[in-house]
């Protein structure tokens, strides 16, 4: 049997590395910093940005060097998201307006579950 993991949401916000919100040259990108143990991500990450959803194949993950599409994620091709390290979330041909936005991301992990981070970030 299974036992999975619930992490309340306000855990979940310490993922995100503060100011690492940022426009690059063909999109954006934030961090992640894995503050709570290992997690094997099985799916594809999900993301929208003020309420846009953002195609998983425009989503990129770089861990340690490694570039991996999102939509390229799955059971048989899971990603270890290791405790202390960063992972790079890149967003392919989408600029943000400067100011404040609400960033949902989703995932599904085999430790945890499903996990939905919500929260606020400034370009």
């Amino acid at each position: 049997m299974i036992y999975l993991v619930k992490i309340p949401p306000d855990i979940l916000k310490k993922l995100y590395v503060k100011d690492s919100l940022k426009n690059i040259e063909d999109g954006f990108q934030f961090e992640l910093r894995n503050v709570l143990a290992d997690a094997t991500i099985v799916g594809p990450i999900k993301i929208s940005i003020d309420d846009k959803d953002i195609d998983p194949g425009r989503i990129k993950l770089v861990i340690e060097e490694n570039e991996i599409n999102s939509k390229d994620i799955s059971s048989e091709k899971p990603v270890i998201f290791r405790i202390k390290k960063v992972v790079k979330i890149k967003v392919k041909d989408e600029k943000l307006e400067p100011g404040s936005h609400n960033i949902r991301l989703e995932t599904a992990t085999r430790e945890y579950g499903n996990l939905k981070q919500i929260f606020e970030a400034t370009v």
